[in-house]
């Protein structure tokens, strides 16, 4: 056998392990023997269950762990998770930085994900979840720079978890973990008008959420992401400027 004949075959081999562990923690799972947060059952007990030797089990579990599955806790063993938005995120900025996708198509797809989320929202938002909204927007209007990059995230949190779909909530901590570090920066040196116009986009989003009309809701949530390009633009132009040498004076 050649080496890349071996190769392949240990790939295989390590395939079919990785799937055999998934599908017995989905068994234990759906038979009620397993629920997030509970411990997995101990290495020996996947071998002698699965009939693995302890390498192939650890090398599952570790793949496991990189997707964000399972958490190995030192000295305590291994515990089922739900750590997936964190490996998402990881994957997005590998991405990112083999230049596989842009930071204008994250932002394409967080504006997406989040009109469907109000349009979601909508539908379903009770009164509790309209005023929650109100409170954030109050402590908006009266925020100083450093507590404005925070209350704009906790907006968005909400509208998301009033949709109630988890998988979209899934994709906000992915893509929050993205912007967080850029918005940041663009919100604790905004200048007062720019704050204002912002301000007033979210305005908009709420009233559109407020009164349950759907198309002022993707009308609203399109003119928000769309000035977010405008103040990231300015933002990247005003950093470009700054990293540019000074102009050589002619004598």
């Amino acid at each position: 056998m050649d080496h890349l004949t071996k190769q392949l075959s240990n790939t295989s081999q390590s395939e079919k392990v990785y799937f055999t562990v998934i599908e017995y923690i989905q068994t234990l799972v759906q038979n009620g023997h397993l629920k997030l947060g509970d411990k997995l059952p101990s290495e020996r007990q996947l071998m002698a269950t699965l009939g693995l030797s302890r390498n192939s089990i650890r090398e599952a579990l570790r793949s496991l762990e990189n997707i964000g599955i399972i958490e190995s806790r030192h000295g305590q063993g291994n515990y089922l998770v739900n750590h997936a938005g964190k490996s998402l995120g990881s994957m997005f900025s590998l991405l990112l930085s083999m230049n596989e996708c842009s930071c204008f198509e994250i932002r394409q797809l967080r504006r997406m994900l989040e009109t469907d989320a109000c349009l979601l929202a909508a539908k379903q938002a009770k009164d509790t979840d309209i005023q929650a909204l109100s409170d954030i927007l109050s402590k908006m209007a009266d925020s100083c720079m450093q507590e404005r990059a925070q209350l704009d995230k906790h907006f968005h949190d909400t509208i998301i978890q009033i949709c109630g779909n988890r998988l979209l909530m899934l994709l906000n901590e992915t893509l929050s973990q993205l912007f967080e570090s850029s918005i940041h920066e663009i919100l604790t040196d905004i200048s007062a008008k720019d704050w204002k116009e912002l301000l007033i986009c979210h305005i908009t989003i709420y009233e559109s959420l407020r009164t349950r009309n759907l198309p002022d809701c993707t009308t609203a949530v399109m003119a928000h992401y769309d000035f977010i390009d405008v103040l990231l633009k300015k933002y990247e132009h005003q950093t470009s400027m700054e990293d540019s040498p000074p102009p050589i004076k002619q004598l």
